[in-house]
């Protein structure tokens, strides 16, 4: 009895799949369509196509580094880092998994901890190209730009077309100000590929810095024709609008850029910097200190609420100066001669327009003094 039993449950159990997996068709299909989807930068639609891959099978390792890389793209870095270190407990010798961790480090800022996982790579294999590029990123981060460009240049030698490595030496070369340099690269990538944002917004930036604003702005302008709301595109934008004393139109870029990215931290002072030349200093203050609530240590903002508090330090103590001047006035034609000094001065007059009631009660009062203390006349 108890044998027909087992035979029957072993009966029943060898009718069941042992496991449920993809054909290697149903695979290569929904490969094709990450590939395609991903190309035309539908990333959400891009990693349904993975799902159905690891809805099958959880652990498939290809499938989970490719996830991790469109969630890099969309900016989401620990979630990215999450697949990565799964596909890397899986499998820990897949340079794509590692180099993965390393890149999700570089984005979350993790500098020392992305250059290990980039040596550990380029230990085992000295030409792996993905983990060259990641240690020349980390190094172009943190300003090392010559020893970037080291790296760089080696994968240059492996791949003489290598977008990234091209970019990666406009990008350094921009830094230390080799502008002629820094463009022709900008231009290699573009003839390689036309509408490269990256380059077009390198372009952009290198006109910029050289004060040939409309050549910026064309620049700038085929950036935004590739991706409208990219948001180097539109902080490049916003700063020419700056430079040229449009003010209006440059704040409305930069409160569009933190509508999309509201921690943005250049977004952020170069709006504080905007509503400092409209004189809406407290306004100003506070987007500097949002800036530096989001990086406590950024030297702009530091350096634009300093000039802030400054200007208001200045300006009591012009005002007490003043004062004590004017308080100091013992008849009605001094006070005029003074009036008249401080009006030919273009800074004291801006502040005599900051404190007229100030002033007016000040002459009240001297005005009254003078006529206790004038004497009598005797009857």
């Amino acid at each position: 009895m108890k044998l027909l039993l087992i035979l029957t449950i072993l009966g029943v159990i060898s009718a069941i799949p042992t496991a449920l997996a993809l054909t290697n068709l149903e695979e290569s299909k929904y490969l094709d369509n990450f590939t395609r989807l991903n190309q035309e930068k539908k990333f959400d639609d891009a990693i349904i196509e993975l799902e159905k891959i690891l809805e099958v099978e959880p652990d498939n390792v290809n499938a989970l580094n490719k996830k991790g890389n469109v969630l890099l793209l969309q900016g989401k870095y620990v979630n990215a880092l999450q697949n990565f270190e799964r596909a890397y407990t899986i499998e820990p010798m897949n340079f794509d998994s590692i180099n993965g961790i390393g890149n999700a480090y570089y984005n979350l800022d993790r500098y020392d901890d992305a250059i290990k996982q980039f040596e550990h790579v380029l230990k085992k294999d000295r030409r792996n190209i993905d983990a060259l590029l990641g240690s020349g990123n980390v190094l172009l981060k943190v300003e090392q730009y010559d020893d970037a460009i080291l790296f760089f240049n080696i994968v240059l030698k492996i791949d003489p077309n290598n977008l990234s490595a091209l970019l990666g030496n406009a990008n350094a070369l921009l830094s230390i100000n080799q502008y002629k340099l820094s463009l022709n690269l900008y231009d290699m990538v573009l003839g390689i590929d036309l509408d490269n944002i990256e380059a077009l917004n390198g372009k952009g930036q290198v006109y910029l810095e050289l004060n040939q604003y409309e050549q910026s702005r064309i620049a700038f302008l085929a950036a935004q024709e590739v991706e409208p709301e990219n948001i180097t595109t539109l902080l490049g934008i916003a700063e020419l609008n700056f430079l040229e004393e449009k003010n209006i139109k440059s704040q409305k870029i930069y409160e569009k850029i933190l509508s999309i990215d509201p921690d943005n931290t250049q977004a952020l002072i170069g709006e504080a910097s905007v509503l400092v030349e409209l004189g809406r200093y407290d306004e100003a203050l506070e987007y500097f200190d949002e800036a530096l609530e989001v990086d406590p240590y950024n030297i702009d903002a530091i350096n634009g609420k300093d000039m802030i508090m400054e200007d208001r330090v200045n300006n009591s103590l012009d005002l007490i100066l003043l004062v004590t001047i004017i308080g100091s006035i013992t008849s009605v034609i001094s006070f005029f001669v003074v009036l008249f000094k401080i009006r030919e001065n273009a800074d004291l007059k801006s502040k005599l327009a900051i404190s007229n009631e100030q002033i007016e009660d000040l002459v009240d009062k001297m005005m009254k003094n003078m006529a206790k203390s004038k004497p009598k006349d005797h009857l």
